[in-house]
């Protein structure tokens, strides 16, 4: 289970830094300017949602098999 867990957590990290990297091209912050587009924010709410429920779905997994054993 810690080799799993070890890269479930890599892959929420991975998911986050990619969904950041669109957010920051969305809204052009690497050229200089700062638009505020709808999308961009989409996908920096998805890319929060999506690692934090890759982190805690694999601690409570491990939690459900502890209650079992």
């Amino acid at each position: 289970m810690k080799k799993q867990k070890i890269i479930v957590k890599i892959a929420g990290v991975i998911v986050f830094l990619i969904c950041l990297y669109a957010f920051f091209l969305g809204n052009k912050i690497f050229s200089g300017q700062f638009e505020n587009d709808g999308i961009a924010w989409y996908f920096l709410a998805k890319g929060v949602f999506c690692s934090i429920s890759l982190f805690l779905s694999v601690d409570i997994l491990e939690a459900v098999r502890n209650i079992k054993k």
